[in-house]
């Protein structure tokens, strides 16, 4: 990782994304009505391109979704700049790094139909000087962004996971704090633009609009939650779980410990890969028990990576100022729940199939079959309630031409946090148990192992003994009997130095 900032600015900073989270969450339950009357008023005129209300509805997407996108940004600043642990520290890079992908997305899509880019083309028609001079910086912005700031492979590790040895290299080439840092700073700057361009918009709207034309709203507005009223409860179970003795797993030293052992197990797959080139050398074919231990490697760094990612994700939880704060942190635990469950075990027959428990299973006869059973039905029970629409929702800032911020703010007031915490501890501890049934087959195939080279051992030392005795019974003369023997004696030592290697 690069060298942080001094102690006293990262402290500035600090403070600086908790006021402005702070000024950002005021605003939306305002701004999330204001997107639900819209909609109320004129569904069929927003899609248009040629109204006051579709330009008004426009300019609001952009708005609303511009200080949305920040707030997340300003959480996972927030988060960085207080963990001094490495693996935390790219995980709240990843963290950045997807939300500015999707941002960029929500600005200017994948088919130019951006909100940016389709408010772009009804501010032309507006043919004002200012509004076309905003248009050139905040083009010129996105396009840094998305040059220098966001990073394609790394937005598809973290919201998909990758087999563990690309997901080992993607998360070891994550070394740039500073630029991560420089990243947010373009987007702030791309939210002022946004927002002053706005202002402007709607002022000219407000000049176009005679007063008293505001239609009247004779639907029932859904209600938007504000998380206020929520707080001081989500507030008190947030402390709650501060007891919870599960934590422990989820401290800083747990994290160290496992993310260290994930490069100790990366260091066993290269021994691995040496292995395999060495025995295509000697024309010949891997044993099945290290095939085992190659597969047992896969799964318990995908194991890790679970266990890590999770604790990062219920530490940013623990750590959140608001009810909002909180919410968010949950729906990225949800992410990594079904994201990397995928690569774990699937969730229909095609993932299964795929799947590195299928792959240990389908090779390994060292395993005891109830503790097997007992882990793959606590697979069952967690797959079968994963849920990709909802997945989604939680990635994506916009899906096609539908827009996700509503329905992602609305999807909060729905969350059980304690359901949700609980579910993400729960499958921690599955971790653990996961890695303690690794452990139990690797120590069975290494006892087998030992067995059969004591069994080896012993065969070649009676094969010596009945050399030696032929040895001593012939007719050769003394001085070329002590010769023979004392190569045998030589070749023996070696086959013992080379047996006590392999039991090592």
């Amino acid at each position: 990782m690069s060298v942080p900032a001094n102690k006293q600015m990262l402290n500035s900073l600090t403070s600086n994304c908790k006021d402005t989270m702070t000024e950002l969450e005021e605003i939306f339950p305002t701004m999330m009505e204001l997107r639900c009357r819209l909609t109320m008023v004129g569904a069929d005129d927003i899609d248009k391109t040629n109204t006051i209300l579709s330009l008004f509805s426009k300019t609001e997407d952009l708005f609303m979704g511009s200080h949305f996108i920040l707030h997340e940004l300003m959480s996972s600043l927030r988060l960085l700049l207080d963990t001094t642990i490495p693996y935390e520290k790219r995980y709240h890079i990843q963290s950045i790094n997807l939300s500015l992908c999707e941002a960029y997305n929500y600005f200017s899509g994948n088919k130019s139909n951006g909100v940016w880019i389709l408010l772009k083309s009804m501010i032309f028609v507006l043919d004002n000087p200012i509004l076309h001079s905003y248009v050139t910086i905040i083009d010129r912005e996105l396009t840094k962004l998305r040059t220098e700031y966001c990073d394609k492979d790394m937005r598809n590790s973290t919201a998909h996971f990758d087999e563990p040895m690309k997901r080992y290299k993607s998360v070891c080439s994550i070394t740039e704090e500073d630029k991560y840092c420089k990243g947010v700073s373009q987007f702030m700057l791309i939210h002022l633009r946004i927002s002053q361009i706005s202002t402007i918009i709607f002022s000219i709207i407000s000049q176009i609009i005679p007063k008293n034309t505001i239609p009247e709203v004779k639907q029932k507005i859904p209600k938007i939650p504000i998380f206020d009223v929520k707080a001081f409860v989500e507030r008190s179970i947030a402390e709650k779980f501060l007891s919870d003795e599960r934590l422990v797993n989820v401290s800083g030293q747990s994290l160290a410990i496992v993310s260290n052992s994930i490069d100790s197990l990366y260091n066993d797959h290269l021994r691995y890969e040496g292995l395999k080139e060495f025995i295509v050398t000697q024309n010949t074919e891997l044993p099945i028990s290290a095939r085992i231990l190659h597969q047992l490697v896969l799964l318990r760094i995908m194991v890790a990576f679970i266990r890590c990612d999770l604790t990062c994700a219920i530490r940013a939880y623990m750590s959140s100022g608001s009810s909002l704060e909180r919410s968010l942190h949950l729906r990225k635990i949800y992410l990594i729940e079904v994201s990397a469950l995928t690569h774990l075990y699937g969730y229909n027959k095609e993932k299964k199939s795929e799947s590195l428990w299928n792959q240990l299973m389908g090779l390994n006869d060292e395993s005891s079959e109830n503790e097997s059973k007992s882990l793959q039905e606590k697979f069952e029970e967690i797959t079968n309630q994963l849920d990709c629409t909802r997945r989604n929702l939680y990635t994506h800032f916009r899906e096609g031409e539908n827009l996700n911020i509503l329905k992602r703010y609305e999807a909060y007031k729905d969350l059980d946090q304690v359901s949700e915490i609980n579910k993400s501890l729960n499958l921690v501890h599955l971790c653990e148990k996961i890695e303690d049934y690794t452990m139990s087959i690797v120590s069975r195939i290494e006892k087998k192992e030992q067995q059969k080279s004591r069994e080896q051992q012993d065969y070649f030392h009676t094969m010596i003994e009945k050399m030696r005795t032929k040895i001593i019974n012939s007719k050769s003369s003394k001085k070329k009997k002590a010769q023979t023997i004392a190569m045998l004696d030589e070749m023996e030592k070696k086959l013992t130095n080379l047996f006590d290697l392999v039991e090592k």
